[in-house]
């Protein structure tokens, strides 16, 4: 089984580098399953982060030349690497293979493991907003708070202690002001950090990490024969004439 996990942003040209693509590929193949093969592409251009919906936004015609390739060199599932899914009723359109949205994938797993969950993100706010997008998602009715820990996406990759103190003081918080028994780490750079296991130790309640999230829901819609619905997700009628 071959997964393709694609950055939302030219890493290879940025400040974090080649090094960090390939820290990543590591951290992916480590946790992946037996016989499962996973990848890792750049972007060609774009954004170095995705903090705002116009970056959002700014992607997703590179994410559509990115998944349609994917399909062509035989990769069995994508997994779109950021959490806010940015495209990816676009990209279900284009392509029969699963394209997986690490966003849903963690809300709806932190959904069946407690009662109400606090989304922990990089630097907070736009509640209103992740609040309608949890209820198009299904979930909201568990949604307790997103909280941020006050720091830049790309600051997240550079130092790892920060992240682990402010995650797990940020978590705290949302437990006894919001009611939060479940946790959700709003970022995928923040799952990179390689932090869930000790937070989860520290506070004793689930962390669910974005990543692993994806990954695991990448293998499990593969190995079972599955893919999303094209009733729907239809092949765009533009598309469909030019095949």
């Amino acid at each position: 089984m071959r997964i393709l996990y694609q950055l939302t942003s030219p890493m290879e040209k940025t400040v974090l580098g080649p090094a960090e693509v390939e820290r990543r590929r590591e951290f992916l193949r480590v946790r992946a399953a037996p016989g499962v093969d996973v990848e890792v592409w750049s972007l060609a251009d774009g954004p170095a982060s995705i903090e705002s919906a116009y970056e959002a936004a700014l992607v997703v015609p590179e994410l559509t030349r990115a998944v349609l390739r994917a399909r062509e060199e035989g990769f069995a599932a994508v997994i779109v690497g950021c959490f806010s899914d940015p495209g990816l009723d676009a990209l279900r359109e284009l392509v029969d293979i699963p394209v997986i949205g690490p966003g849903s994938s963690a809300v709806h797993l932190a959904a069946q493991l407690g009662t109400r969950f606090s989304i922990i993100s990089p630097l907070g706010g736009g509640d209103g907003r992740v609040a309608a997008r949890l209820r198009a998602l299904g979930v909201a009715d568990k949604f307790a708070s997103v909280r941020g820990i006050g720091m830049s996406v790309l600051d997240l990759a550079r130092d790892r202690e920060a992240v682990l103190e402010r995650v797990t003081e940020v978590a705290r918080a949302a437990a006894r002001e919001d009611g939060a028994d479940v946790f959700v780490l709003g970022c995928m750079s923040m799952g990179f950090v390689g932090v869930t296991d000790e937070v989860q130790k520290r506070l004793e309640l689930p962390i669910v990490n974005p990543v692993v999230a994806a990954l695991k829901t990448a293998e499990a819609v593969v190995a079972m024969g599955l893919s999303h619905s094209k009733a729907a997700y239809p092949v765009p009628p533009k598309l469909e004439v030019t095949r």
